[in-house]
């Protein structure tokens, strides 16, 4: 696998419209397209690129919880707001998944159809998430947790 850019930052928050305001009013970004996924939040745009994604915390979880960082593990990053996170490009994504499957490291993945983008999130020794993209996934090498969107 081969790290390409940083590809965006992820923010979880109690405030989200009034965080909306401030990264658009400050730095002119601008609220643009965003997947449909289980959470409430936006993606704000800076040209053609979503650099920051915001959540409204706790959206993704029917209980509106979200899990301590220091208690958290693999198993809680199924959209639950995701915490705070670091997103990457890569290349060759379906490498890295049979490395963590041969070593037993713990990820969860999902392939959003309706933007033909395969998604591995694996958490650092610190509790960050990691999310790593895969822009040009080989799908006929892998096998995602969950398929959202329209194929």
């Amino acid at each position: 696998m081969k790290i390409s850019k940083l590809d965006h930052i992820s923010i979880s928050t109690d405030c989200l419209e009034e965080t909306k305001r401030f990264y658009c009013d400050l730095l002119g970004m601008e609220e643009g397209f965003r997947p449909q996924l289980k959470t409430t939040g936006y993606w704000l745009y800076a040209g053609e690129d979503a650099l920051i994604h915001l959540v409204e915390r706790g959206s993704g979880d029917p209980n509106g919880e979200t899990t301590p960082r220091d208690k958290a593990d693999s198993n809680d990053m199924i959209e639950s707001g995701m915490d705070d996170h670091i997103a990457m490009s890569v290349e060759d994504s379906s490498g890295l998944v049979q490395y963590m499957k041969d070593n037993d490291v713990a990820y969860w993945d999902r392939l959003l159809a309706d933007r033909g983008l395969y998604q591995v999130f694996i958490r650092d020794p610190n509790g960050v998430i990691l999310e790593l993209n895969d822009y040009a996934p080989a799908l006929d090498k892998i096998d995602p947790m969950v398929v959202q969107g329209k194929n």
